[in-house]
């Protein structure tokens, strides 16, 4: 063999790895736990009315209190879990309004749904998943004939 077969053979075999059998052995396979949650954060997409034809694509907002534009009844929210390295992490919360009355929600467990706010009034919204909770208060009022929703972070706790 000439000095560049050599040289190409050896490039060829440091880039495929050739290992020789018994040298590598298989890690066990970490078990997929869940995340150990250190909180909730809960986001609002804004009405497209908002942001209009020009901005492209939907836009959240996690604001302490959020407004809804007029004659917005319905806002979608969705939320993520927070771990102990401040990473987001999927979950699937319950969402329970205290007067089903005045606020719905649907699906009312999940990581994204929608918030139907039926008439004026109050209802406090609890997002509860892996032993935390987050609290909102959900108000309603009648401005003319539209209605304005205006969404109030309260407090975040642990179960």
């Amino acid at each position: 063999m000439t000095r560049t077969n050599l040289t190409g053979l050896r490039a060829f075999s440091t880039a495929m790895l050739f290992v020789p059998a018994g040298i590598l052995h298989a890690a066990p396979a970490a078990s997929p736990a869940a995340p150990s949650l250190s909180g909730i954060t809960v986001s609002f997409k804004l009405d497209s009315r908002l942001s209009g034809p020009t901005y492209g694509g939907d836009h959240w907002v996690s604001p302490p209190r959020y407004m809804g534009a007029n004659a917005q009844d319905t806002v979608e929210a969705r939320a993520q879990g927070v771990d102990a390295k401040g990473r987001a992490t999927k979950i699937s919360p319950k969402w329970i309004p205290s007067d089903p009355k005045i606020v719905t929600v649907a699906p009312d467990q999940g990581n994204q749904v929608k918030i139907l706010v039926k008439g004026a009034g109050e209802s406090k919204l609890k997002v509860i998943a892996q032993g935390f909770s987050k609290d909102f208060l959900v108000k309603a009022r009648y401005l003319r004939n539209a209605i304005q929703v205006e969404i109030t972070e309260m407090q975040a706790s642990r179960l």
